[in-house]
């Protein structure tokens, strides 16, 4: 007797599944965007939680990970400039201040330093 395999039942991609392909064509992780850049990873998040922006790209974060949008990460490798949403930098610098134990001792310490020293910002 010879025993055929059935065919796997054809199942229906989920909402979440459709969600995440959609996220992946429509946004870049920070990996991917330091190589497009050729640049390292940790340079593109440095830059985002100095300056809110990396060279004028802003991400999202939808959890613990930054997202960043790919028609601007494309416009930014084709030459055009890309300008940073005023709003989104504020956000993310308001986010950072609300809760100030998130922010690491040394770099604490820093700030706190710059203020004394009557250096202000940068």
């Amino acid at each position: 007797m010879q025993i055929i395999p059935k065919a796997a039942p054809e199942t229906s991609r989920s909402d979440w599944q459709k969600a995440a392909e959609s996220v992946a064509r429509n946004f870049s992780t920070t990996e991917e965007y330091a190589a497009a850049l050729k640049v390292k990873p940790q340079s593109v998040r440095a830059g985002y939680c100095r300056d809110g922006h990396y060279l004028g790209v802003v991400p999202i974060k939808p959890s613990r990970r930054l997202l960043w949008p790919a028609d601007q990460v494309d416009a930014l490798i084709a030459g055009q400039t890309v300008k940073a949403d005023a709003a989104k930098i504020d956000e993310h610098f308001a986010r950072k201040a609300a809760d100030a134990s998130k922010v690491p001792a040394h770099l604490r310490a820093k700030a706190e330093k710059r203020l004394t020293s009557g250096e202000g910002a940068k």
